[in-house]
């Protein structure tokens, strides 16, 4: 995960929204290592937008842009992503948030 490249527009500040990913990087590890059994060699950047509403729950995720060129992948952790709880923003407010992950193999 890149969180200081993160963008957050609303009532959450970029660590407590790193804390969260941090704390789903299993998660999102669990998706590249299905992808990998099939190729691999596949790596890449995945950059995934995501809103917060105000309870903390994602009311919506998608593909903001990728090098990966993995769909299966890809849409493995905008579904996971879609379950995670966030804290509540400030206000109320939805919170929309770019966030990129670089995914390649260790050693």
């Amino acid at each position: 995960a890149l969180g200081r490249e993160a963008i957050v527009d609303g009532g959450l500040d970029r660590d407590a929204i790193a804390e969260v990913v941090r704390r789903n990087q299993g998660q999102v590890m669990f998706c590249y290592e299905q992808g990998l059994q099939s190729d691999p060699q596949l790596s890449g950047r995945v950059a995934i937008k995501w809103v917060i509403d105000g309870n903390g729950a994602v009311k919506m995720a998608g593909i903001e842009n990728s090098t990966l060129n993995s769909k299966i992948i890809e849409d493995c952790i905008v579904a996971r992503l879609k379950s995670w709880r966030f804290p509540l923003p400030r206000g109320g407010v939805d919170v929309s948030v770019t966030y990129p992950f670089l995914l390649k193999r260790a050693g």
